[in-house]
């Protein structure tokens, strides 16, 4: 990463944060390790970010804005549409997860550090759980677009988020194509909104194609 290329130095070290999180895990999460990251003169993270709960705290808005971001567009793509259908809803939840676990696997290997800091470290915890709240909020929308009170089953969306999110970034050999993150969307949006799901049978295990080596 070069210095040259940004024009903040702080958004520059944030995002050097963020990738040794997600690369070096929280251990390896040091000032000088986001310098060396960065291509920064040794120091430079520390005249931004003092401390290890500023580091973190950047760390966190920054995947809570990028992640709202990709959000935001997907609902955006929504807007001209008469009506929300289960099964573009789900189309646009497994591009989100293949997106976060492909593209973007050094990102959301930093989020799941963060969950890890969250569950040793109370007072963060208290203000990643607002995080969630924001989330939630945006799961309960996207139901209720489907389903008028679907939103109270938000909760239950953002737990097969992040069970997909953890399964193709955790599990090699148990990894999913789009395809069949799509159909387990669809059957479980089907049930949030008690709407019956119909799959067809050439799509009920993936094409050859949708599915990786």
């Amino acid at each position: 990463m070069s210095a040259k290329t940004s024009p903040d130095r702080l958004s520059l070290v944030t995002r050097a944060a963020v990738e040794v999180l997600g690369l070096e895990g929280a251990a390896g999460l040091t000032h000088r390790a986001v310098d060396r990251h960065a291509g920064l003169p040794e120091g430079s993270t520390s005249n931004h970010l003092r401390t290890r709960d500023a580091l973190i705290n950047a760390i966190s808005q920054f995947l809570t804005d990028h992640d709202l971001a990709t959000i935001s567009r997907t609902a955006a793509t929504f807007e001209s549409q008469s009506a929300l259908s289960l099964e573009s809803a789900a189309d646009a939840l497994a591009a989100i997860v293949q997106r976060w676990t492909d593209k973007e696997a050094v990102l959301t290997t930093a989020r799941l550090e963060l969950f890890l800091i969250a569950y040793r470290d109370p007072e963060f915890a208290a203000r990643f759980a607002e995080v969630r709240r924001t989330f939630r909020a945006r799961a309960s929308d996207w139901l209720d677009a489907l389903s008028p009170g679907a939103g109270r089953h938000a909760g239950l969306l953002m737990a097969l988020i992040e069970g997909l999110t953890s399964n193709q970034l955790l599990h090699a050999e148990g990894r999913m194509s789009r395809n069949e993150m799509k159909q387990a969307f669809r059957l479980a949006l089907s049930a949030l909104v008690e709407q019956p799901a119909t799959v067809p049978p050439s799509a009920r295990h993936g094409s050859a194609k949708d599915r990786r080596p």
